[in-house]
């Protein structure tokens, strides 16, 4: 970056190129015109740098820097998704299906099929329930955006939520006070309306957020 010069500087420059003694107003003038061109260069020399930096992200994301969405359902034509609106919680029968355990918290395989017309499958959370008392057991779920695109389910068809259990073990027993439920209260993340409580047997914890959920795919190994 082109820096500012003293005003010793710029009196002992002139007095070299011109080889005159200067008088003090003209050494003024001089000075003065000397700055406002040294300022312009400085503000070419931004607009310059701000240009290539622009350039450099342009390029960055026609290049793929930006993820893509999730591909459409297999079973319907390629369209707007903003077209589809949110499922509506009525429409989505909810299941658990298979188990998998991976660094202290065990994954199970939420299954949301669609039995309306083909909307975008809202973000899901959980909580602990116990059936016999009717009450829910500790907090309700983390919600983790893994994929900010949209997934749109057809009638009849799927999406899949991965819903992570964290062993109650993981914490000390002040911060989790671990409690035994016997199901799993699954609502839409935004408004909490409720879309099913499914039989599942496990401890969370009553303090600290132990469950969580993430994005709707169309793909249960996601």
């Amino acid at each position: 970056m082109t820096q500012l010069i003293s005003e010793n500087e710029l009196q002992h420059e002139f007095h070299i190129v011109t080889g005159l003694a200067l008088g003090h107003e003209a050494e003024q003038l001089l000075i003065k015109e000397a700055r406002r061109r040294q300022r312009r260069r400085q503000r070419w020399i931004a607009a310059a740098v701000a240009t290539v930096v622009a350039a450099a992200g342009l390029v960055y994301t026609v290049a793929g820097g930006t993820p893509g969405p999730r591909q459409s359902p297999t079973n319907a034509q390629p369209v707007s998704l903003a077209a589809f609106q949110t499922c509506l919680v009525k429409n989505l029968h909810a299941s658990f299906g298979g188990a998998s355990g991976a660094a202290g918290t065990d994954y199970y395989e939420l299954k949301l099929v669609n039995t309306g017309a083909a909307c975008t499958v809202p973000p899901i959370a959980v909580r602990g329930f116990d059936t016999s008392k009717a009450s829910y057991v500790g907090p309700w779920s983390k919600v983790y955006v893994t994929s900010h695109a949209k997934t749109v389910v057809a009638s009849g068809h799927a999406a899949y939520v991965p819903v992570g259990v964290g062993v109650t073990g993981n914490w000390p027993t002040s911060l989790c006070k671990p409690a035994n439920v016997t199901a799993l209260r699954v609502v839409e993340a935004g408004n909490r309306a409720a879309i099913a409580a499914l039989h599942l047997r496990v401890s969370v914890c009553t303090i600290t957020q132990s469950l969580h959920t993430q994005s709707p795919s169309h793909n249960p190994n996601d």
